[in-house]
C-alpha cells in the first residue's frame, strides 16, 4: 500500500507553556492507495467507510479534491531537472541566489529501504528529502533551521530495491520569515530489461530560520537572477498566501484545545 500523497504542517512557537499543558505540534494527513496482493501493480478498489457525521465526509472530500488539484499542478512541473551544482562553481555564485543553496543528493535504492513487495517506503523518501530541503535552507540563511511544513509530498511512481534516486532541492520563495524549498527525487532504473529516469516524488517544504535561543529570525531575501527564478517565486508566493490562509483556519483552534 504506497503513498499516495501527503500533507502536513508543525507549528513552532517559543512561548513556554504552564505544567501539563498541552498543545498539538504536528498534524497531516496523508493519503494511500491499496495494491493487489498478486500484482502490485493493480489498484484495487477502497472500501466505503460509515461516518459518525455527514460532516466529516465533506471535510473529507474536500481535502480530497484538494489534493488532486495539488498533483495536478505538480505534474505539470515534472517535465523540469534540477541540474547538480559543482562546488567549485557554487563559490562563484553570489549569497541567497538559487544556484548558491541549491543542493542534490544520491541514493542506492537497498533492502532496508524497501517494503516486502520491494518498494521504498514512503517515509524513507520523505525522510531524505527532509535533508535535502534542511541543507538548501542552512545555506540560504547561514543559521539554524527548523521544518515548518511540508505542504505537499506527491508519489507519482514506484521506486523500486536497487534504483538510484537522485534527489535535488532549490529555493523557490521566501518570506520575512520563512523559506519554500521544491524537492524532486528522480529515479534511474539499474536492474531489469527498461533501462529509464523518471520522477518519482515531488515535494514543496517549508523552513524557519532560528537563532541559538530558538527564537524565528529574519530570513535573508531570495535573489532573482532569471525569469525562471521569478516564475517560480511568484508561484510559491501564492502556495504562500493559500497555506498562511488554511493553516490559520485550521490549526488555530487546535492550538486553544
Amino acid at each position: 500500500m504506497p503513498n499516495l500523497g501527503y500533507e502536513g504542517a508543525a507549528q513552532h512557537k517559543s512561548q513556554s507553556l504552564p505544567p501539563g499543558a498541552k498543545r498539538v505540534t504536528n498534524r497531516a494527513t496523508l493519503w494511500y492507495v491499496p495494491l493487489s496482493l498478486t500484482n502490485v501493480d493493480k489498484v484495487t478498489k477502497v472500501p466505503p467507510i460509515q461516518y459518525e457525521r455527514k460532516e466529516l465526509e465533506e471535510e473529507g472530500r474536500k481535502r480530497y479534491e484538494d489534493q488532486k488539484l495539488e498533483r495536478m499542478e505538480t505534474k505539470e512541473r515534472n517535465g523540469e531537472f534540477i541540474v547538480p551544482v559543482a562546488n567549485q562553481d557554487r563559490q562563484k555564485k553570489e549569497d541567497h541566489t538559487v544556484g548558491y543553496s541549491q543542493s542534490s543528493l544520491i541514493h542506492l535504492v537497498g533492502p532496508s529501504d524497501c517494503t516486502l513487495h520491494g518498494y521504498v517506503h514512503g517515509g524513507v523518501t520523505m525522510k531524505i528529502m527532509d535533508e535535502v530541503a534542511g541543507i538548501v535552507a542552512a545555506r540560504h540563511s547561514k543559521t539554524k533551521i527548523v521544518t515548518a511544513s511540508v505542504d505537499a509530498i506527491n508519489f507519482h511512481r514506484k521506486i523500486k530495491k536497487g534504483c538510484i534516486i537522485t534527489i535535488s532541492g532549490r529555493m523557490t520563495f521566501t518570506s520575512n520569515k520563512s523559506m519554500e524549498i521544491e524537492v524532486f527525487v528522480d529515479a534511474d532504473t539499474l536492474v531489469g530489461d527498461t533501462k529509464e529516469r523518471y520522477r518519482a516524488v515531488s515535494a514543496s517544504f517549508t523552513y524557519v530560520s532560528l537563532s541559538k535561543e530558538g527564537k524565528p529570525l529574519p530570513v535573508p531575501q531570495l535573489v532573482i537572477e532569471s525569469e525562471e527564478d521569478r516564475k517560480r517565486f511568484e508561484e510559491g508566493k501564492g502556495r504562500y498566501l493559500q497555506t498562511k490562509v488554511k493553516r490559520q483556519a485550521h490549526l488555530q483552534p487546535l492550538t486553544q484545545q
